[in-house]
């Protein structure tokens, strides 16, 4: 059961839906949603994956997960890069929305690299913890029900013996601290 709710609550899962309630939020409908949405997939999500698909299927690393800190750390120097090209394609939609939240992005997964470079923190529960606060910084606190994601992540990532329970707890105070002060801008 962890190991399914660490796949469905996958980090690149999560930002993707989470990029989708970003879409439904900034006002973007009709053609203009689905044409961004088209370009999201194609060009900010199927290159990343691809990549990280690459360097299991070439042994680069081992593990889907990223296991070892110091693997994760050679995949993950290459993020950021795709995070900045997609910041700078969203020049070319204009949306104030889009732009914050991939602004976000960018500065979540550079302070989630650095820090990866001395502890490794969980990613999964940090993006879920990313997802859930902006949820509920947009759309209010009858939203609070979402954090039982946070918690089932993890509960899944420390089951599955991917972190220890202060990774998990690294994860998600690292993203809703990021959130709170990305809010104050």
């Amino acid at each position: 059961m962890a190991t399914i709710v660490s796949r469905v609550l996958d980090p690149m899962v999560t930002l993707s839906l989470l990029s989708v309630a970003g879409v439904l939020r900034s006002g973007m409908s009709g053609f203009a949603a689905l044409r961004f949405l088209g370009i999201f997939f194609i060009v900010m999500m199927v290159p990343p994956l691809v990549f990280r698909w690459w360097a299991v299927a070439t042994r680069r690393v081992k593990h889907w997960d990223l296991e070892d800190r110091r693997e994760r750390v050679r995949v993950l120097v290459w993020f950021p890069v795709f995070l900045i090209v997609d910041f700078f394609l969203l020049w070319h939609v204009g949306n104030p929305m889009m732009l914050w939240l991939f602004g976000l992005f960018v500065v979540w997964f550079l302070g989630f690299f650095l820090i990866s470079l001395f502890w490794k923190i969980s990613g999964h529960a940090g993006s879920i913890a990313l997802a859930t606060g902006l949820i509920i910084l947009w759309y209010g606190w009858n939203w609070w029900p979402a954090l039982s994601l946070v918690f089932l992540m993890g509960w899944a990532r420390v089951a599955t013996k991917d972190h220890t329970v202060s990774q998990v707890v690294g994860g998600a105070l690292y993203s809703w601290g990021l959130i709170w002060l990305w809010s104050l801008r």
